[in-house]
C-alpha cells in the first residue's frame, strides 16, 4: 500500500553541533542540575552516544537537556542541538513533564521565582517546611487543606493557595510535638488522620500526646489514613482514666 506524502508536513527547524558549551544559557527557574543525573548519563552516552538532540531557543537558552550538556562536558564530547523559536519556560515545564520528572525541589524553585505571577504561595512554603520540618506532603495538605489530592495537583500546576496560615501553624505545630515522640508520625496520611479526628467531641491535644508517648507501639496498621484514624483513636483511648472523656469514630 501507497504512502499518500501530500499528508506529511516537514519541519525547518534548525539542528547543528557544537563544543561551544559557553554558548549555552540556563533559565534560573529551571531545576538544578543533578550530579547523579550527569553521572548516569555519561556512562549511557559512553555506551550509546547522545540519542537526543539538546533544545533551545533563538536566544540559546536551554529548554531541554541541560544535563546532557553538563554530561558531554565533562567528557568534552560535541553537544547535537536544535533550534525551537519562542520557546519559553513553559516549554521547559512541558519537556521534563515527559522527560525525568521534577521533584518538589524542582516545583519550589520555579514557581517560587518573582517571575511566576503565583510565586507568594511558594515563597510561604519555603518557610513553612523550614521552620515546621515536616515531609512535602504533610506541608502540601497543611497550606491547602485539599483532601481531595492534598494539594499535589495544584503544587505542580504553579497554582497553589494557602487557605489559612494560621491554621496550617496551629496543626504543623500539633504534629511536629508527635514527630519529636517518633518519626513515623511525619506523614501525610498520619496528618489527614489527624486533622480529622481532632474535630472529635471532647478530643484534647494534650491527652494525645501523653498517650503516644506512653502507646505510640499501639498504631500497628499504617498504610490508609483510615488505619491512622484508628490508630490514633485507639492510642487515645488506651487505659484513659476519667475524668478525661474517651473519642469515638462517630462522625468520620
Amino acid at each position: 500500500e501507497r504512502t499518500n506524502m501530500s499528508n506529511i508536513t516537514y519541519g525547518t527547524q534548525k539542528t547543528g553541533v557544537t563544543r561551544d558549551y559557553s554558548i549555552f544559557k540556563y533559565f534560573d527557574r529551571n531545576r538544578i542540575v543533578s550530579k547523579t543525573n550527569v553521572e548516569k548519563l555519561r556512562q549511557d552516552m559512553a555506551l550509546n552516544t547522545q540519542k537526543d538532540e539538546v533544545v533551545v531557543n533563538e536566544k540559546w537558552q536551554v529548554i531541554d537537556g541541560q544535563h546532557r550538556i553538563a554530561a558531554l562536558e565533562k567528557d568534552k564530547k560535541p553537544v547535537k542541538f536544535r533550534v525551537k523559536p519562542g520557546a519559553n519556560m513553559q516549554d521547559v515545564i512541558a519537556a521534563n513533564n515527559t522527560g525525568t520528572k521534577w521533584n518538589t525541589p524542582a516545583w519550589v524553585r520555579n514557581f517560587s521565582h518573582p517571575d511566576h505571577v503565583n510565586n507568594k504561595p511558594y515563597v510561604m512554603y519555603i518557610e513553612f517546611k523550614e521552620k515546621h520540618k515536616l515531609c512535602d506532603g504533610v506541608c502540601q495538605l497543611l497550606l491547602s487543606e485539599d483532601f481531595h489530592d492534598y494539594g499535589r495537583k495544584s503544587f505542580k500546576n504553579g497554582t497553589f493557595k494557602v487557605k489559612n496560615l494560621g491554621r496550617a501553624e496551629e496543626n504543623a505545630a500539633a504534629l511536629a510535638e508527635l514527630v519529636a515522640v517518633d518519626k513515623m508520625f511525619n506523614s501525610m496520611r498520619c496528618a489527614v488522620g489527624f486533622l480529622k479526628i481532632q474535630k472529635l467531641p471532647h478530643f484534647k491535644l494534650t491527652i494525645l500526646k501523653t498517650q503516644v508517648e506512653k502507646h505510640c507501639n499501639k498504631i500497628t496498621h499504617r498504610v490508609t489514613h483510615s488505619d491512622w484514624v484508628d490508630g490514633l483513636i485507639r492510642v487515645y483511648n488506651f487505659n484513659l482514666k476519667a475524668p478525661a472523656k474517651r473519642i469515638r469514630n462517630s462522625i468520620i
